[in-house]
């Protein structure tokens, strides 16, 4: 298991949540509604599925992307890749128009092997 496998995970991770020093240093994060013990790892691949499409710069994703590469198992990605897009889907068949859910299903797909 890696160090961090056991840290405090947060689905919710969006810039409005994360405190950042004035040298950018990552200071805190808030709003701990729906935090729980478990893999880290899952609040970043929560940051990547809740990205696009057209929220993440190019070069941000890339990064998020290669890092998941490394971080990750394809074993280890599935399972939240899979539990993430689910609800990422579902919120927008029921509260979006048809071809932004057309996007983010063209998007999700992306990673499911």
């Amino acid at each position: 298991m890696l160090p961090w496998a056991d840290f405090p995970a947060h689905v919710d991770y969006h810039p409005g949540n994360v405190l950042v020093g004035e040298d950018g240093t990552l200071t805190g994060i808030v709003d701990w509604i729906g935090a729980a013990r478990g893999d880290a790892r899952f609040a970043i691949v929560a940051r990547r599925v809740a990205g696009p499409p057209d929220r993440l710069q190019d070069d941000v994703a890339r990064h998020i992307d290669q890092a998941l590469d490394e971080q990750l198992t394809s074993d280890e990605l599935r399972p939240y890749w899979a539990v993430l897009s689910l609800r990422l889907v579902d919120w927008s068949i029921r509260h979006f128009p048809d071809p932004l859910t057309e996007r983010w299903l063209d998007f999700v797909e992306t990673r499911i092997d």
